[in-house]
């Protein structure tokens, strides 16, 4: 698979795109069978010139929401819940709760607001910071801001990708475990699948070592801006857990195979919704986003990128992660499928 003209196509695409994107560092691996690709550009350290690495420890931000749902799901399994269950009797008050279904808020299709997309929900300071005390981040505040409204859309209308349906689902989480939703993720997920070795939902802000510094581009969008630590409460059971390279790769293929689900939720799960204002081959299963054959997540968070997907029809699997985010690309989800498009041109009707 990886002869060396290959391997030259690969290199070149991603020296292309660390400049093109005028990125600090950038890391790919591509797994196919027992063979293995990997590169990793650029720098961890704009200051000190220390080299980007392929095996430090990430913020995988969205790609957090494939192990929420799996909690979710293995709740399912066990009868506690139910996928037609609402959400008013967990959550109160949200526009259109008595009639969001579970299921609706595993595959984005409830219409709950964006409590993302309201100005103010970000707590105010003099400087962007997202390391500040847990009271800044309460999840109470995302909720009035889901109840003020009114509903994006009737539920079950559309799909449309939205953080409010799995902050949701991380307060349905701890009320049907009694356990923090943190806990639940690390005990019922994590520590279930011994090869994930570097990846949990952290108790505290500071990324673990070893790990890249992490940037942004100032509204000059030519400037890049070292951003601090953050704290896990920000993004919550939406975006807040870390991860490696190597465990992200071992995770896409759990949500393939779906070890820790019967096999009616692991199809379940899988199961693709067009997305709303997406291209075509753009859906969402419940924690999965779907491009085309593949299956895996993105990320966009402040400071850095990343994404995960497998392509089953052909045993192959491919990670790709940044230290910079600029606007709002994805920039790892397209360096992803630019390197799968390489390999597999006709993917996308796989």
């Amino acid at each position: 698979m990886f002869d060396e003209m290959t391997c030259d196509t690969l290199e070149f695409l991603l020296e292309t795109q660390l400049y093109d994107k005028r990125l600090p560092g950038l890391g790919a691996v591509v797994e196919v069978g027992g063979e293995r690709w990997e590169l990793a550009l650029g720098v961890a350290d704009v200051t000190t010139g220390e080299p980007f690495r392929i095996g430090d420890h990430h913020r995988v931000g969205c790609v957090t929401k494939s192990f929420t749902a799996t909690a979710v799901l293995q709740q399912i399994d066990s009868g506690r819940i139910g996928f037609e269950d609402t959400l008013e009797p967990f959550v109160p008050g949200i526009p259109n709760g008595e009639r969001i279904t579970i299921r609706q808020l595993l595959n984005m299709t409830s219409g709950v607001a964006n409590f993302a997309g309201v100005p103010d929900w970000l707590p105010v300071r003099a400087e962007p910071s997202f390391d500040t005390p847990d009271a800044d981040w309460p999840q109470e505040r995302k909720v009035e801001l889901m109840r003020r409204g009114p509903a994006a859309f009737e539920p079950g209308a559309k799909a449309d990708y939205c953080d409010s349906n799995y902050i949701l689902l991380g307060l349905i989480l701890e009320q049907v475990t009694g356990r923090p939703a943190a806990a639940v993720i690390n005990d019922d997920v994590v520590a279930a699948l011994p090869e994930l070795t570097s990846t949990e939902f952290p108790s505290v802000a500071k990324l673990p070592d070893p790990h890249p510094t992490v940037y942004s581009y100032l509204p000059d969008d030519r400037t890049l801006r070292a951003l601090g630590d953050m704290n896990p409460n920000m993004l919550w059971t939406a975006g807040a857990m870390t991860s490696t390279v190597d465990d992200l790769l071992r995770w896409v293929r759990e949500l393939a195979e779906g070890r820790l689900l019967s096999a009616e939720l692991r199809d379940a799960r899988l199961a693709p919704t067009p997305l709303d204002r997406r291209r075509a081959f753009h859906r969402y299963g419940l924690g999965v986003q779907r491009l085309g054959a593949l299956l895996g997540h993105n990320s966009i968070m402040p400071g850095s990128s990343c994404a995960v997907y497998r392509y089953p029809a052909e045993d192959a699997s491919v990670a790709v992660v940044t230290n910079a985010s600029a606007n709002v690309d994805a920039i790892s989800m397209e360096i992803a499928l630019d390197l799968v498009r390489s390999l597999y041109p006709g993917f996308v009707d796989g």
